[in-house]
């Protein structure tokens, strides 16, 4: 019987990558974010290769929005394995331009939500012995100023997954965090979707670390 993976702060490059992977795993795909033409199109393509798909669509910044997404596609979906969380707020700004409400909105998109996702899931994910994977990032140990909503958001999300590993795992969920340190390029020999999607899933199969650095 198939596994299902819902991916929310799906894109065309690292979230992808890792549904491709865990499509050729013969998972279903579940994909979150907030441009419905692109999410069909990714749909459209999955369905086309024989991978069932579904999708909703989301802003990550909205609370209820996101939980009402991923509620509806585990009801789709009938199960749910794996949660990715990929979204983040990606701008280049120095942290001195930013405003308390800007970086309150984006932790709440990077972080909070994320958090959230997982209290939405945490049954199911308890009934499947599933797993919740994040996007970490670099920025959370070296932080760069010309970034620093991001690097601010990065260091918290790494600490709640490492949090939520021990917590989790009494109930049999395996929590991990990907630290992507370098910048994510399609043609990369170190660091393209492609890699980085067989990282995750050697953090989902291994279910040891809660974090890998790469």
């Amino acid at each position: 019987m198939n596994k299902n993976i819902i991916i929310v702060g799906a894109g065309p490059n690292l979230s992808l990558g890792i549904a491709e992977k865990f499509a050729e795993k013969n998972f279903s795909i579940g994909l979150i974010s907030r441009n419905e033409e692109k999410l069909k199109a990714q749909i459209e393509n999955f369905k086309a290769k024989g991978v069932k798909a579904e999708y909703a669509v989301a802003d990550a910044y909205n609370t209820l929005q996101i939980e009402n997404a991923v509620a509806r596609l585990a009801i789709k979906m009938g199960s749910v394995d794996v949660l990715l969380y990929n979204a983040a707020a990606m701008k280049y700004k120095n942290i001195i331009d930013e405003t308390a409400d800007d970086l309150t909105d984006d932790f709440k998109m990077s972080v909070a939500n994320a958090f959230h996702c997982v209290k939405i899931l945490h049954q199911q994910l308890k009934e499947t012995n599933g797993a919740v994977l994040f996007t970490g990032g670099g920025l959370a140990l070296y932080p760069n100023v010309q970034v620093g909503s991001l690097s601010v958001t990065k260091a918290a999300l790494r600490n709640l997954a490492i949090q939520l590993h021990e917590v989790l795992k009494e109930d049999g969920i395996y929590v991990g965090t990907l630290t992507v340190n370098n910048t994510i390029r399609p043609d990369s020999e170190t660091h393209s979707p492609k890699i980085l999607a067989e990282k995750f899933w050697e953090m989902y199969t291994d279910r040891a670390q809660a974090e890998l650095q790469y």
